[in-house]
């Protein structure tokens, strides 16, 4: 009984941990403290406040800030379930970011993080930002950037649209073809003083054949949107991506956003 239980605290350890939650391991059923995922890096005030609760021994957890609350039992899946070292977003990558006109809050609300990951194209551990694909909350996938413009998505883990939490709430959104862009939008609507509800695919356009994944992992997302707009770029790869989106979602419900030469 006591290597079972032991066992489920780990398990449940793991799970909890892949939600973003930072809990450390115990024995004991009293409630960690810790900060919650969802709301604490959106507030201005009090961002370190342990304002989540988590049970370790049944795996569940509940914001006396946000309310958010859950169990790792929801989240049962075939797929591997990303772990990450994640580091707090430095000046340096702030900057990264901000020379791109998105700020610090855009960053926070996009779930960015940074951190060390062995990336295979230069076969070795480097330093990089981390766009954490979330959906209900949970991390689901990441893609891992470096310095050089190297990509890696998490090998195993449920690929998905990018952005997914952002949109989820919304009768409208937009579809982009990379992370930046879709920050990007969001930010452009913050200075507007109107919100912009942007997701991304997750891996651009190609010439080859269109690997909708992702779309089928997602489409539930998409139920309750009025409209869709489509901000891809308008080479090859970009209109054919706009043509078996279009076609998935339905044209009734697609709007094409149309650059000015030269974007």
């Amino acid at each position: 009984q006591s290597k079972e239980y032991s066992n489920n605290m780990t398990d449940n350890l793991s799970k909890l941990q892949a939600l973003g939650i930072n809990v450390k391991s115990n024995t004991g059923t009293e409630p960690q403290k810790t900060t919650c995922p969802k709301c604490s890096h959106t507030r201005r005030k009090n961002k370190n406040e342990k304002c989540l609760r988590v049970w370790v021994e049944t795996g569940t957890y509940y914001c006396h800030h946000c309310g958010d609350n859950g169990s790792v039992a929801e989240y049962e899946t075939e797929y591997e379930i990303p772990t990450v070292r994640s580091l707090p977003i430095s000046d340096k990558i702030i900057s990264f970011f901000k020379e791109r006109g998105i700020n610090e809050d855009t960053i926070g609300y996009y779930g960015v993080t940074e951190g060390m990951e062995y990336m295979p194209q230069v076969q070795s551990e480097r330093a990089v930002i981390q766009f954490n694909y979330i959906r209900k909350g949970r991390r689901v996938n990441v893609k891992f950037r470096d310095a050089e413009k190297n990509f890696k998505l998490n090998k195993g883990s449920e690929l998905i649209m990018y952005g997914l939490d952002v949109i989820k709430d919304s009768s409208w959104c937009i579809i982009t073809e990379g992370e930046f862009d879709a920050m990007a939008f969001y930010e452009a609507g913050l200075q507007q003083e109107r919100l912009m509800f942007a997701c991304s695919v997750p891996n651009g356009a190609s010439t080859g054949n269109q690997n909708l994944t992702y779309l089928d992992n997602s489409i539930n997302e998409f139920e309750n949107k009025e409209k869709i707009y489509l901000a891809l770029d308008n080479d090859a790869p970009g209109i054919k991506l706009r043509d078996e989106l279009s076609r998935r979602i339905g044209k009734d419900r697609i709007w094409l956003v149309n650059f000015p030469e030269g974007c």
